[in-house]
């Protein structure tokens, strides 16, 4: 193994593009790279990829012409150092999971009680779930508000949603943060220029509310695919995330079975909405997607966002708009024909007090309708 410890030992060594090679561990080196006799080396951290190769970190520049100053020249030391506090050779791709596992390890260490311990895996876990390709790099201020903006649309207390949100994205923040310090990530963080939902303004936008013939309009404007997913979001009142999730196995004539945040619920269907979700099914597996894009795929998680936004531009509604404004047009129209509360919260997967609550309002039309 070559001596790397001293300049006068490295002068020694002869050029090599490669580098001379100290071994810290199994599939891990600080190499001492040097191209020519007359420039001074480089410090680069070799680590081996589970797939084959290796990934080259440049730590920084060897002191073999100018003081070490502990950032862009390193002494032996400081390379060593540095190479040891390094659990990935290349920061950029230090994974978004990576960050989330050791953001809940350290957390752990102060928790008081199983419970913490538990919440905190919890809350870990969800994250990563949300983003399980992303690198520190990868990781877009778009991609954080869309999935922000995808958990407060399926939620039916929104108020509450965002303010959940708003812990979560503190917590994803605060480890992509964490993860970047220590690894020396020098690209931009880009997790810190998404802002909270300030709950009074974000509130009021997720609790529009159209009129039956708006959601018709709605619908007509949209793209095929969306149309079809906003069709059957309108004639069941379920959330976007149940009705992605169902498959074709999942109706039986006038029975569909939905799964979402309150578990899986059977719901009863009239015999025209049963024949539409008929035609949805075909004759296709019971295993494929019931509500299919035009392509055959199911829908994402977030996949109606955009879409959604095109079809309010194209019917000239009010921005505001989601596909919430659906299921909460759904159960204002129940309340309003005098279902009982307790039916409809069965029926759309909800509690009295979430209806009582968030539900019971009106547009101005319903009002002239109804009371005029």
């Amino acid at each position: 193994m070559p001596d790397l410890r001293t300049k006068t030992a490295r002068t020694r060594l002869k050029p090599n593009s490669n580098g001379h090679a100290e071994n810290l561990a199994t599939g891990r080196a600080l190499l001492y790279r040097k191209r020519t006799a007359t420039q001074p080396g480089k410090w680069v951290l070799r680590t081996a990829k589970a797939e084959g190769g290796y990934s080259f970190e440049t730590l920084g520049t060897a002191d073999d012409a100018s003081p070490a100053d502990g950032v862009k020249v390193l002494s032996y030391a400081q390379a060593l150092e540095a190479a040891l506090g390094r659990t990935v050779a290349d920061p950029t791709k230090v994974k978004v999971e990576q960050a989330l596992d050791d953001w809940a390890k350290t957390k752990k260490r102060t928790a008081s009680s199983d419970k913490q311990r538990l919440d905190i895996d919890s809350a870990a876990r969800r994250l990563k779930e949300a983003f399980p390709r992303a690198t520190l790099k990868s990781l877009t201020a778009r991609q954080i508000k869309t999935w922000m903006d995808a958990r407060v649309d399926e939620a039916d207390n929104p108020r509450a949603r965002m303010a959940t949100v708003n812990r979560q994205l503190a917590i994803l923040k605060a480890a992509c943060t964490a993860a970047a310090d220590d690894h020396g990530f020098q690209g931009k963080r880009t997790w810190t220029d998404v802002k909270k939902y300030e709950k009074a303004e974000a509130f009021g936008k997720r609790m529009a509310i159209l009129s039956e013939d708006d959601e018709d309009r709605l619908i007509a404007a949209a793209e095929p695919d969306i149309a079809l997913m906003l069709t059957a979001l309108q004639m069941t009142g379920a959330r976007f995330g149940e009705m992605r999730s169902a498959l074709v196995g999942d109706l039986e004539g006038d029975k569909l079975d939905l799964t979402g945040k309150t578990g899986k619920r059977t719901i009863t269907l009239s015999p025209r909405i049963a024949e539409w979700f008929a035609d949805q099914a075909g004759d296709r597996p019971a295993a494929l997607p019931l509500i299919a894009k035009s392509d055959g795929s199911g829908w994402p998680d977030g996949g109606q966002l955009k879409p959604t936004r095109r079809a309010v531009k194209a019917a000239d509604l009010p921005n505001d708009v989601t596909t919430y404004a659906l299921r909460h047009g759904f159960i204002s129209r129940a309340l309003a024909r005098g279902v009982p509360i307790a039916a409809i919260a069965e029926f759309c997967g909800t509690s009295v007090q979430m209806i009582t609550d968030n539900y019971a309002k009106f547009t101005p039309a319903q009002a002239k309708e109804w009371f005029a």
